[in-house]
């Protein structure tokens, strides 16, 4: 049997990408939410105070996702490794607790990176094959990207996320490898 050839991502990394890019998406949206929230606070506290809470609220809502994605990728595996054992990789531990483990930290973190480079490439590459080059149109498609999920940025930041998790593995089993010999 032939085996994958390892600069396709494997079924398990494409389901990795839409997972990641659909949680984020849905992120997104509670975001747009909380803002709402925060835009009311506005007129209800002084400035001074408003300024460092936005400021504070800003911080929380760029790191909050390695947060959720740990205890998404803790509970995920908590959940199939009850139900579903054999889906677990050899190399990896049980997934035990409440809170997420090292493992599922970095998975946070790493889907984090995953996220902000896929739109940044996805961004970048629109903007080079864009037929007018400006911001503002180019603003307007990722925007419509939260109607439509089938639209380019969110292929190409799949595309891109599919191959990043790839990669993270591929070097993974570099290092299983080295540690072996």
């Amino acid at each position: 049997m032939q085996s994958w050839p390892s600069w396709i991502p494997t079924p398990r990394f494409w389901v990795n990408a839409i997972a990641l890019i659909l949680l984020m998406i849905g992120f997104q949206y509670a975001i747009v939410y909380l803002w709402v929230i925060i835009s009311i606070l506005a007129h209800l506290l002084p400035q001074p105070i408003f300024v460092k809470l936005a400021y504070l609220f800003s911080l929380l809502a760029q790191l909050f996702p390695i947060v959720l994605l740990a205890f998404v990728h803790h509970w995920l595996h908590r959940f199939l490794d009850s139900f579903f054992p054999e889906s677990r990789l050899p190399e990896t531990e049980l997934a035990t607790g409440v809170f997420p483990s090292f493992i599922s930290w970095w998975e946070g973190l790493y889907g984090w990176l995953v996220n902000i480079l896929s739109s940044v490439i996805a961004f970048g590459l629109i903007m080079l094959f864009s037929p007018s080059p400006d911001l503002l149109s180019v603003f307007a498609l990722f925007k419509t990207q939260a109607q439509s999920l089938l639209i380019v940025p969110t292929i190409i930041r799949v595309i891109i996320a599919a191959y990043l998790y790839q990669f993270e593995y591929l070097v993974h089993q570099r290092l299983i490898a080295a540690s072996r010999q």
